[in-house]
């Protein structure tokens, strides 16, 4: 059986940022060859660049090990390829400079939009099936920020790394906290930074620093260490043109545009793909399939009597179908508790008219990515999934109930109107 969703707490990686000093300390030799490393990252009109990164997070009373595999590479002619491989989400976005491809791995599903109507910034939300690629986006970032908020660094003796089988000479930078231009003492790091000396290129860094966990009742503190390696680095160099070409593995899917993340807080959402092919079971024995519907949209609310936000929704749900079923949309419900006739009874003593069915062996559950309840899925006529959320909204509902089409549109929210206005009209006149 699925539970309700708990309560999200946020909690937060920080570091203070109050009681700053100053840092004395002058430029360097080696500030001054880690700005020049640096600088040619941030000049460099095409690149080719993979990293892996590992990190480790110790606490008192836990340990979390990660680890992210980025590929980030850019050309001219407004081509790029952006690969991220983590413990939130992976994912692939490539440019061949006329079309954009976004390809979520866990979903396997992909959009291939006209570039550059595509949208390469991410400036709001992001779903979770993006956070690899954007952190492929942000290496080029990472990598010339490096030396941002530096004032100094010193050189450690020269090492050799093992890269392809041959030992390369590196200079070692390296870095701590003391050496930033603002010096925050209640946040310390100590890194250590290896630089091709003849290619003049980040082959490694190494850091170590103590932070803590911003939680309810108060900080927890934590050590972190993280370890990133570029097993390649080409800069201003040709890139390989089927770098920017994606052909779409087997088993994927394409769809018109993922939904917006803001609408799926972050989980995995049906939207665009065909319903699964789920059976309903009624009270009497008999079956119906989703199938059964086709012609007619057909919103589907999974519930359960135990679940609060699944019963405090349940009044606007029942005014929306109030206004939505002259128009052809039908409203069914599929409880998830243990006895059928609890919900039964709930629903006929509410004064609820809609078609319910109960999931006693949780094998309509079993065919839907969502893991909580309340969900809600409107399926359109077609039988494709027009919106998939866990938690609702009975705004962003309406709003893509009226995307069915005209004879849904006057079930779009109204808009609010502003303070200003109201206040103008219950002036005299």
């Amino acid at each position: 059986m699925r539970h309700a969703l708990p309560s999200i707490v946020a909690v937060f990686l920080a570091a203070t940022t109050s009681a700053y000093t100053q840092a004395p300390a002058p430029h360097s030799e080696a500030f001054d060859l880690l700005t020049r490393v640096v600088q040619r990252y941030t000049d460099a009109k095409s690149y080719d660049i993979e990293s892996t990164e590992e990190r480790t997070s110790t606490g008192e009373l836990m340990r979390d090990w990660s680890k992210s595999v980025l590929i980030a590479a850019e050309a001219p002619g407004n081509r790029y390829h952006f690969e991220g491989h983590t413990a939130q989400g992976s994912g692939i976005q490539i440019s061949d400079g006329k079309t954009a491809w976004n390809y979520r791995i866990e979903e396997h599903r992909y959009t291939a939009t006209p570039y550059p109507a595509a949208v390469d910034s991410h400036a709001g939300p992001i779903g979770m099936g993006d956070l690899g690629t954007n952190e492929a986006r942000n290496l080029p970032v990472r990598l010339q920020s490096i030396v941002k908020t530096l004032a100094s660094a010193e050189f450690l003796p020269d090492e050799k790394l093992p890269v392809d089988g041959r030992a390369v000479r590196c200079r070692v930078v390296h870095v701590r906290s003391s050496d930033e231009k603002r010096v925050n003492p209640n946040f310390k790091y100590d890194r250590k930074i290896w630089i091709d000396a003849d290619r003049n290129v980040i082959l490694k860094i190494a850091e170590k620093s103590d932070s803590f966990l911003i939680v309810a009742s108060g900080r927890i503190p934590l050590a972190l260490e993280s370890t990133t390696v570029y097993s390649k680095t080409i800069l201003d160099e040709p890139v390989p043109d089927d770098l920017f070409t994606f052909q779409p593995p087997n088993g994927t899917r394409q769809i018109a545009e993922f939904p917006d993340p803001s609408e799926t807080f972050g989980l995995s959402s049906m939207a665009g793909d065909p319903m699964p092919p789920l059976k309903f079971k009624a009270a009497d024995g008999s079956l119906k399939t989703i199938e059964s519907f086709r012609g007619k949209p057909v919103l589907i609310d999974f519930w359960a009597t135990w679940c609060a936000p699944c019963v405090a929704a349940m009044p606007k749900l029942a005014e929306l179908y109030k206004d939505a079923k002259s128009k052809g949309l039908v409203l069914i419900s599929v409880d998830q508790d243990e006895d059928a006739a609890k919900a039964a009874e709930f629903l006929k003593k509410q004064g609820y008219d809609w078609e319910n069915f109960h999931d006693g062996d949780g094998a309509i559950a079993k065919l839907l990515p969502s893991p909580g309840i309340p969900h809600m899925v409107l399926v359109d006529a077609s039988g494709t999934v027009a919106y998939d959320t866990t938690g609702g909204d009975d705004n962003r509902l309406r709003m893509h109930l009226a995307k069915l089409g005209p004879d849904f549109a006057d079930l779009a929210p109204k808009p609010k109107a502003s303070p200003c206005n109201v206040a103008l009209q219950s002036l005299p006149q």
